[in-house]
């Protein structure tokens, strides 16, 4: 499969935000380098699926696009997004999740709990009371925060 970039023009098509080439450019920028533009592909379209599945802010400009963005009624840090363009964020959100992808922390797998104890007469094993965590980026998590809903806590009385 061909990447297709969206450039805020809703690219018919379009199945990423970055390219291979544009993720090479950044990891290189940080002395992070990978192996094949193939491997490196694979952990893009990964983080796609994942990066595509958050409750972003604002709305699609049009329904028959092909990814999330461009979107209309977006700001970011007070200020409007034109319904033209990618945000910044959203190319920095990806390629931080391509690198997670490829260092094995991938967000699509599932989080495994944590043992405390076992016991392999009468099998018996002690889970952690809280599930396990996947490792996060402080510059995932600045990134991606800019574009997403607010989760909200549904108190209890």
């Amino acid at each position: 499969m061909t990447i297709v970039v969206e450039d805020g023009s809703i690219v018919s098509g379009s199945n990423s935000y970055i390219t291979v080439a544009e993720f090479k450019a950044w990891a290189d920028d940080r002395g992070i380098h990978y192996t094949t533009d193939a491997k490196i592909t694979e952990h893009l379209y990964r983080s796609m699926d994942y990066f595509e599945s958050l409750p972003f802010k604002g709305v699609k400009h049009t329904k028959d696009q092909a990814l999330q963005f461009p979107r209309d009624d977006l700001y970011i840090d007070g200020y409007s997004i034109d319904s033209n363009e990618i945000p910044k964020e959203v190319k920095t959100s990806l390629f931080e999740l391509v690198k997670i992808e490829i260092d094995g922390d991938s967000r699509l797998d599932p989080s495994e709990r944590e043992v405390l104890a076992e016991q392999v007469d009468s099998i018996r094993i002690t889970y952690k009371d809280s599930q396990g965590m996947k490792r996060s980026t402080p510059a995932l998590t600045q990134a991606i925060r800019k574009l997403i809903q607010p989760t909200t806590m549904v108190s209890r009385a």
